[in-house]
């Protein structure tokens, strides 16, 4: 059976993000390890980011935002318990910006798992523009797991 884009949970059911945060919008293939996700460029996002002096091209830095929201899902597919996880994100190396994507045009992301333990997980991976023009090239994304939980204050027992 042929697995379809809706056969996937929404990306903002597993990251904490909402418009205009979020920069993922569907995850297309997901198999143990691998991940396809997209976002679609929109002229109404660029005005929201740039306003009236936007040149048309997606900026390189909300590329790899959009690249490190797809390493996210990755890991939170790949955990087994996704909703009482946190992802920080810990650091990116070999970070290679090789093109750019244009309003109207579909970004996709590929990532890999690396390495998965249960304090860190690293992903690799390419973005392409939608006519397959590689876009962002990825060493190694390394992104920190905690219990959901740990960032909750102290109780506080003294009625305050």
């Amino acid at each position: 059976m042929t697995s379809t884009a809706t056969d996937y949970p929404d990306p903002g059911e597993l990251l904490p993000y909402g418009y205009p945060a979020l920069q993922v919008d569907r995850i297309v293939r997901h198999e143990p390890g691998v991940l396809t996700a997209t976002k679609a460029v929109t002229y109404h996002e660029l005005d929201s980011h740039l306003g009236s002096s936007r040149p048309g091209a997606f900026p390189a830095s909300l590329t790899i935002e959009s690249f490190l929201q797809a390493c996210g899902l990755l890991v939170m597919l790949e955990t087994q318990s996704p909703g009482q996880q946190l992802l920080i994100f810990g650091s990116a190396r070999g970070i290679r910006v090789t093109g750019a994507v244009y309003a109207g045009e579909l970004l996709e992301h590929t990532v890999e798992l690396v390495d998965l333990d249960e304090g860190t997980a690293t992903c690799t991976g390419v973005a392409r523009a939608g006519d397959g023009r590689v876009v962002l090239e990825v060493g190694r994304a390394v992104t920190l797991l905690r219990p959901a939980d740990s960032l909750a204050g102290p109780v506080r027992t003294d009625g305050s």
